[in-house]
């Protein structure tokens, strides 16, 4: 077992925030009159995160990779044209770029990172972002429980690579082996930060990573327990 953690970071989106599947719905009401139930979507969200990570290996643009991740999403509440997903995609960053539409708070975040700062934790953000992370989190009551947030758009490198993770342990002071990070992706945020020294949690909401040799959890809430474990 690695030693036990001092300072944890943690990814923002499908970790402290979730894609708000209403919002989605709206939008793509009043765009296309598709009326697909938030339900359906957020069922098949694991789904396409899956493929969205497995496909960070080999797609070279994030439009590829989005488009993947929005058909999964959309089909599985009735969306039947795959060839009009990108008009979808579209109309939803259109909407995004004015406040991300990750912005769904996890079941208890708040609490959460409460506890995990009333446990003695360290908690700061890296994030994969497009520079509105620390403002929406901000909006949403976040920051106070954070030291900072690290946005790959400000600072100009993003996740898996090795520096961003740098970055944070050394404006930290933390020692990599006694940082965690928590994340949603396999190759993105636990392989990063395992190449960094730092040991590792994947958010698995649908048990579909269980063949991975990492530590799990389903959702943020857990955390706490799981670490006292």
């Amino acid at each position: 077992m690695p030693p036990a953690p001092t300072h944890i970071f943690l990814d923002a989106g499908n970790t402290l925030v979730h894609l708000d599947f209403h919002r989605v719905a709206d939008i793509l009401a009043k765009e296309f009159s598709f009326h697909g139930d938030p339900g359906a979507m957020e069922q098949a969200e694991p789904h396409a995160r899956l493929h969205v990570d497995w496909a960070r290996l080999d797609m070279a643009e994030d439009r590829t990779r989005w488009l993947t991740y929005f058909w999964t999403v959309l089909s599985a509440a009735g969306w039947q044209d795959r060839a009009r997903v990108q008009d979808a995609v579209r109309a939803l960053f259109a909407v995004n770029q004015t406040f991300t539409l990750w912005s769904r708070p996890g079941r208890a975040v708040a609490e959460t990172l409460t506890q995990l700062k009333d446990l003695g934790y360290r908690l700061a953000v890296i994030s994969n972002s497009d520079g509105s992370v620390e403002g929406m989190l901000t909006k949403l009551g976040l920051t106070k429980h954070l030291d900072y947030v690290i946005d790959s758009h400000v600072v100009g490198v993003e996740k898996p690579h090795r520096r961003i993770f740098d970055m944070a342990i050394e404006r930290s002071g933390a020692a990599a082996e006694r940082s965690l990070y928590v994340g949603d992706m396999f190759h993105i945020d636990v392989v990063g930060a395992r190449g960094a020294g730092m040991d590792a949690v994947l958010m698995d909401p649908a048990g579909l990573h269980s063949e991975r040799k990492c530590r799990r959890v389903r959702e943020i809430s857990d955390l706490p327990s799981h670490l006292k474990g």
